[in-house]
């Protein structure tokens, strides 16, 4: 199973991966990342009406809640953010990989570079 991460659930799911999003895991926060990307997309990109990214909205709030939750624990996350200079969200993507023995799948270079030294890590495009 693989662990997803924001910008890997919002890519696959623009590239109409559906199938790939709800056979995988994420954490609670990325509803609200993925609620900060509709809005950035409208709001400040202007690469989505309003009308869009409420539609978009819809479709990737069901398919998280389709998707396997997993909660990582704070304190370990904590530790690794302040260690690795990761932002404590990302660190939360990667703590749940190592926590479940999952692979984690991030768009984000910082985070795949920090990652891919502690769990097997790909990118979306890796994903078929």
């Amino acid at each position: 199973m693989n662990i997803l991460d924001a910008s890997a659930i919002f890519n696959l799911f623009q590239n109409g991966k559906y199938s790939i999003l709800v056979a995988g895991a994420t954490i609670p926060l990325s509803r609200y990342e993925i609620g900060n990307i509709l809005w950035k997309s409208h709001k400040i990109r202007g690469r989505l009406t309003k009308e869009e990214a409420v539609e978009s909205g819809t479709v990737l709030f069901e398919l998280l809640d389709s998707m396997k939750l997993i909660s990582p624990s704070s304190d370990t996350t904590l530790s690794l953010s302040l260690e690795e200079g990761l932002t404590f969200y990302d660190s939360s993507y990667l703590v749940s990989a190592m926590e479940t023995g999952y692979d984690l799948v991030t768009d984000d270079a910082k985070l795949h570079k920090v990652a891919s030294l502690k769990v097997p890590v790909r990118t979306s495009l890796d994903l078929k």
